[in-house]
């Protein structure tokens, strides 16, 4: 259970490329006191998509639950776009 007790005023998250051409998701969060860049392992990625979007144990004291199930959908589609595209 994500124990944020502090109002977010940011919350983001995206795909990004590492130099070896591996995806992974990228969340950037703030707080009125406190802000967490957090890239995660391309397995960490990987699982993230695989368990639908289940929260990250890294980001369990910084985004509580209710503010991570109100984007769940929207992070489950940004992977989707990336894992469900067709191999060229």
């Amino acid at each position: 259970m994500a124990m944020s007790s502090q109002k977010l005023t940011r919350f983001t998250y995206r795909l990004r490329q590492d130099k070896n051409g591996d995806h992974y998701a990228w969340f950037e969060i703030r707080s009125q006191n406190r802000r967490a860049k957090i890239g995660l392992l391309p397995s960490e990625t990987d699982e993230l998509w695989i368990t639908y979007a289940e929260m990250p144990y890294s980001m369990a004291h910084l985004v509580d639950d209710r503010t991570w199930d109100a984007h769940r959908k929207l992070i489950l589609e940004m992977l989707a776009a990336h894992y469900l595209t067709p191999f060229s």
